[in-house]
């Protein structure tokens, strides 16, 4: 054992002389055997996410860090190929990780499926109305990836132009956390306007109370509302007649679901709160639209510039 430690890098040596908080965390699981199968099924999914927003803030511009070694810290060159997500700078560090920590917490496929059934009880535990209106909390929980995107977009598309105008590099955590924080209050948005399309008006938040952009919620409201009115009575129709009609529905009344059947775009455009929200999310969509647009074409033109190399 000395002799396999003797012959580490010094910073292999040094990561694990005083580790980092994170690695003191694994390595405190792993000495407790029964959370061993319990760490990889229940931390792995939020690794996951966490790397793939951070994937995208990285290439929205939002972020500037790259990938640190899951050891000793430094700049990471490869990832683990089980799990891809654990990240590693050089083969020592990657085979100390492996056999102190890493082995014991790695993703394995076969895990996936319990994962599945923990947090899908978890969800199901912290939002008890979606047996009675799955159709409703999965359109209000579609708006959280969507509101992250478009506000990773609209932060990284002010970045990258005050760093172009005025050499004010704003890409950081401060901006990550900006942008996390946006989009909780973009979601809190969407959430009231999704409850507001199903008849509970009085959900919606009202952030800027008396700002409604006519012609845009008259278009909305022709091409996207009625057709979305259109789309959940029909579905809400064929389910309450068909076979799963027993095991499904909740409604005896109307249809089959407990909102479904109240679904009228109307009741937006008429409430006033409503047809704020509506105005703010559309416009920051298009905004975020727009600065895509402008951001692909701007690198498509300054790569085409390049002189190309025979």
């Amino acid at each position: 054992e000395e002799e396999w430690l003797e012959a580490m890098p010094p910073h292999v040596m040094a990561a694990l002389r005083a580790p980092h908080i994170w690695w003191q965390v694994g390595a405190a699981i792993v000495r407790r055997r029964w959370l061993r199968p319990l760490a990889p099924i229940l931390m792995s999914p939020l690794v996951a996410l966490y790397c793939r927003a951070r994937r995208l803030l990285k290439k929205r511009g939002v972020s500037r860090r790259r990938w640190a070694c899951s050891l000793c810290r430094r700049r990471a060159r490869w990832k683990c190929v089980r799990c891809l997500r654990s990240y590693y700078c050089s083969r020592q560090c990657q085979n100390v990780s492996w056999h102190i920590v890493h082995k014991h917490v790695c993703y394995k496929p076969a895990r996936f499926w319990w994962s599945f059934v923990i947090y899908g009880i978890t969800i199901l535990a912290a939002f008890p109305g979606m047996l009675r209106d799955p159709f409703l909390y999965d359109l209000a929980l579609s708006f959280i990836p969507i509101s992250f995107y478009v506000m990773a977009v609209l932060g990284g598309g002010v970045a990258t132009f005050l760093k172009k105008a005025a050499g004010l590099d704003l890409r950081g955590r401060f901006l990550e956390l900006i942008v996390v924080l946006a989009t909780g209050w973009l979601v809190g948005i969407s959430w009231g306007l999704v409850w507001g399309f199903f008849g509970e008006t009085d959900r919606c938040v009202g952030v800027l109370r008396g700002y409604e952009h006519e012609k845009l919620l008259a278009l909305v409201n022709a091409v996207l509302l009625k057709s979305g009115v259109t789309w959940f009575l029909f579905v809400d129709r064929m389910i309450s007649i068909s076979a799963l009609q027993p095991w499904v529905c909740t409604n005896d009344k109307q249809g089959c679901f407990s909102h479904l059947p109240h679904a009228n775009a109307e009741m937006i455009m008429t409430d006033t709160s409503c047809r704020s929200d509506l105005s703010v999310v559309l416009w920051l969509w298009f905004a975020a639209g727009a600065s895509l647009t402008i951001t692909t074409l701007w690198k498509r033109r300054r790569r085409a510039a390049r002189p190309h190399q025979d």
